[in-house]
């Protein structure tokens, strides 16, 4: 009995210590940590867990916080996450995993409190069953309030998780009389999303407006193909029977909806204006990794979208997408707002959500407020139980 628990006491101890060491080794956001340790771990305690269902020689005091903890840590540091951020969630559950595992490993080489437990006993198996079954059912739960929390935290609440649908954020800003419309955008969502938005900017009029567009251009085609021409997207959305963006603002895949012409618009009082870079303008070296990011997504499967590329590290991805395809946009949107924004009462700027808390902070810098705050169902994860598609605006705040 001591010899089995001093085995799984070191494996344990050996497990929960990688999980720690690796989370701490890894400098960039922790989302993009591979968690392999964590999965090794994770597997482990199962297997231990319902090993000792049959066997008291595994004391449950140990096994019912190993169960919890590395629960929490798959759950992306859920509920720690309402009081903290991702990293230091994830840290103290991997610190509370290896002090669990010292303690075991104290025990078993003690081995007084071992001497006399019995092989068998059933109300350690009854204990051991209803930790089973609790873990198992909460399990998948948590991991998604866990990833809504992160993907929350992540976005600054312009991209909200919930269990009926993804919900995104537009914020408006004032300044001086002048409003800027901060929308959170989905590359492809449900086609009332988009069409939500066309009303809005087909309101009634107190001045002229303008909507700054994102659209990296490729005028030396260094994209793959499938992505600079949007089939890659146009493909995925009619997988999932959903729109993909577009001028004015969408083009839904069933082809039943047209966008209004750019002329139609100008009539209502509306301009649109590109305000992004060229793939060119990327460092070389951001070049490189996004086409390679690219190339591994154009299978359109989960596992070539969220494996990491050969070659390239997370680090390099966090490099890529912050320095390079968010900080390099924001500020050549930056440019063409001081530009020409001047002119309009209010400016639209229908963005990626990643892109919003950096300009939300420019703008707030520049001495603009925060006036309203609006949310609308980009994705509707029920709609096809319902026997009509999901209104565009789900609710105010």
């Amino acid at each position: 009995m001591r010899l089995c628990n001093l085995i799984a006491a070191l494996l344990f101890l050996l497990l929960s210590g990688w999980t720690l060491t690796a989370d701490l080794a890894h400098q960039g956001h922790l989302l993009l940590q591979s968690s392999f340790s964590c999965l090794v771990l994770g597997i482990f305690l199962t297997l231990w867990m319902f090993a000792s269902i049959p066997l008291a020689a595994f004391p449950k005091r140990i096994l019912i916080p190993a169960v919890f903890l590395v629960t929490v840590r798959l759950s992306f540091g859920w509920p720690l996450l309402y009081g903290m951020d991702l990293r230091t969630a994830c840290l103290i559950a991997d610190a509370g995993l290896v002090a669990v595992a010292f303690a075991h490993l104290l025990i078993a080489l003690k081995g007084v409190l071992l001497a006399n437990r019995p092989w068998i006993r059933w109300q350690h198996s009854v204990a051991m069953v209803a930790t089973a079954v609790l873990s198992s059912v909460l399990s998948l739960p948590a991991g998604f309030f866990g990833l809504a929390e992160v993907i929350g935290q992540t976005s600054k609440g312009y991209v909200r998780l919930t269990p009926t649908g993804i919900d995104l954020t537009e914020r408006i800003f004032e300044k001086d009389g002048r409003r800027v419309h901060l929308i959170g955008m989905a590359h492809i969502a449900d086609g009332g999303f988009y069409e939500s938005l066309n009303r809005s900017l087909a309101g009634p009029l107190e001045g002229r407006r303008l909507v700054l567009l994102e659209g990296v251009s490729d005028r030396e085609r260094i994209l793959p193909q499938s992505f600079a021409s949007g089939e890659t997207y146009r493909a995925l959305a009619e997988k999932l029977g959903l729109a993909e963006q577009s001028l004015g603002f969408a083009v839904p895949s069933d082809g039943s909806y047209r966008e209004d012409s750019r002329k139609s618009w100008m009539e209502r009082g509306v301009e649109f204006r590109l305000a992004d870079i060229d793939i060119s303008e990327l460092d070389a070296s951001h070049r490189d990794h996004l086409v390679s990011l690219l190339k591994g997504m154009e299978k359109l499967d989960l596992a070539s979208i969220f494996m990491m590329p050969e070659g390239i590290t997370s680090a390099e991805i966090e490099d890529l997408l912050v320095t390079g395809l968010v900080g390099r946009r924001n500020d050549r949107l930056m440019e063409v707002y001081e530009q020409e924004g001047g002119a309009y009462a209010e400016v639209f700027i229908p963005w990626g959500a990643a892109h919003l808390p950096d300009l939300e902070r420019r703008f707030i810098s520049n001495g603009y407020r925060l006036v309203e705050e609006n949310r609308r169902r980009g994705i509707d994860f029920w709609k096809g139980l319902r026997k009509s598609g999901p209104s565009g605006k789900v609710g105010d705040s």
